[in-house]
């Protein structure tokens, strides 16, 4: 069980790498779909309520509206859709990879939780214990540092 916690950690670390690799782009995408969404036309039989807060809305739409469009980034109404889709499957595929690290994360620490049980009171065992409990608290921006611990965590729980 404490390999498995190595191997999930491991995994965990791929899919941060991923996720971080693709944040200044899912976050560009974000922005664009929220754009695409405020030029997006009422749906009809909407009708326009007179109440402060909604003129300070409109107001406030319009103005991003054209900020968006002085950036030259805001796409035609035409395709609308069809840019919305592809922002939403990139958006999806970034929540999938997000889910995936954070799913490797928990099972990480299960598999830990589950080989402290089995650790043995002797120097190998508390030494394996904590060089395993060590590579899942090492963060991922270290790749290779987290590679020397999980090469040293193997090591310690096969003596």
């Amino acid at each position: 069980m404490a390999s498995a916690a190595l191997a999930y950690k491991c995994t965990e670390v791929a899919y941060m790498k991923v996720v971080y690799s693709k944040q200044t782009s899912a976050s560009k995408d974000c922005h664009e779909l929220q754009a695409t969404l405020i030029m997006a036309p009422s749906p009809p039989g909407d009708s326009p309520s007179s109440s402060a807060s909604d003129v300070d809305n409109l107001n406030h739409l319009s103005a991003s509206d054209k900020a968006v469009r002085a950036k030259g980034t805001a796409p035609h109404v035409g395709g609308n859709i069809v840019f919305a889709a592809r922002n939403l499957q990139r958006l999806f595929n970034f929540t999938q990879d997000v889910n995936s690290a954070m799913e490797a994360s928990r099972k990480s620490y299960s598999a830990f939780a589950t080989a402290s049980s089995n650790f043995g009171e002797a120097q190998y065992g508390l030494e394996g214990k904590t060089s395993v409990r060590r590579v899942l608290d090492f963060n991922f921006h270290d790749v290779e540092g987290l590679l020397r611990l999980v090469r040293l965590a193997m090591e310690a729980i096969s003596r």
